[in-house]
């Protein structure tokens, strides 16, 4: 038994950077500097969401996870509080096809959230968390290591070597896609009693509240966005979705002590948010679909077919 919970805790060493830097060359190599451009001149749309994600979403859904503490069992409210700081999800990208948004109003505002994050991160978590110590210098060294980097090498790649690029994102999305499936196995495997606990606790309830309130403030800075979005549920997906490898990598410089559970309650959020945002995803694009007179095949309905800009 000994032995297998060390083999899963060396796997998921493995697998989150692998699932990070795998996501974030994808990312890059998808998303062209003209994204970048063409969402920061929207000024009106970037402090809309840069504010929902990085104001109100932090501070209310931490001072909720303080509220709550008594239902949240050992350090299981520091990784709410850590995924609740991490925002621009590579996974965003899919979600957004799903739901038939027009593919620079995910990938822009995903782009500026990631960079808002590698900047955010190090500086406000170590101030939130009250029973984990990280520190901000190592944060912003492995976030820039293992996020940024490979993102600007995959925005430099798809510049200089335009028609390999395809490819390259799609290699680089099944490393991720299948890092992704590894770091959940190993989390919830090497800590399986901890999170049958977790299943049959409040903590579930916690998990969906803190959901529904980014998907709520996602929703409102939608409605308060500028020209560049015409699709005003799409910051509301963009925000539901936290950024689980940011989390993850923050959450693995800190002290060993319950280390464990807070790498739990990351990858259960993120789950949690999975669940409630791909039936809301295949249900607006379905609607969406069927308005704009398209055929709607399962293909089409799960964003992997068809154009990007869809």
């Amino acid at each position: 038994m000994e032995t297998l919970e060390a083999l899963l805790g060396a796997l998921i060493d493995i697998s989150v950077p692998a699932f990070a830097i795998a996501s974030m060359l994808s990312m890059g190599l998808r998303t062209p500097l003209r994204a970048f451009r063409a969402q920061l001149r929207d000024r009106r749309t970037v402090l809309s969401v840069l504010g929902a994600n990085f104001v109100v979403v932090p501070a209310v859904g931490t001072l909720l996870i303080w509220l709550l503490a008594d239902l949240l069992p050992q350090q299981t409210g520091e990784g709410f509080v850590i995924a609740l700081c991490a925002a621009g999800a590579p996974f965003v990208l899919q979600l957004g096809a799903m739901a038939r948004i027009p593919y620079g109003e995910t990938a822009g505002p995903m782009a500026v959230l990631l960079l808002g994050s590698i900047a955010f991160m190090p500086l406000v978590v170590p101030f939130l968390l009250r029973d984990v110590e990280v520190h901000g210098w190592s944060v912003a060294q492995l976030l820039l290591g293992t996020m940024l980097s490979p993102m600007i090498a995959g925005i430099v790649i798809a510049a200089v070597w335009p028609t390999r690029a395809d490819v390259l994102a799609r290699t680089s999305g099944s490393v991720a896609a299948v890092s992704a499936v590894l770091m959940f196995l190993s989390g919830f495997g090497a800590n399986s009693g901890f999170v049958l606990e977790l299943l049959l606790s409040p903590v579930m309830l916690v998990a969906a509240g803190l959901v529904a309130l980014a998907f709520a403030a996602g929703r409102i800075a939608g409605d308060l966005a500028g020209h560049s979005l015409t699709v005003p549920d799409g910051p509301a997906i963009l925000t539901s979705q936290r950024n689980i490898a940011a989390a993850l990598l923050v959450a693995r410089t800190g002290a060993e002590d319950g280390n464990g559970s807070i790498v739990v309650a990351i990858l259960l959020l993120s789950a949690v948010g999975f669940v409630m945002l791909v039936p809301y995803a295949l249900g607006s694009g379905y609607l969406r679909r069927r308005r704009a007179g398209e055929r709607a095949s399962l293909g089409v309905l799960l964003g992997v077919v068809g154009p990007k800009d869809d």
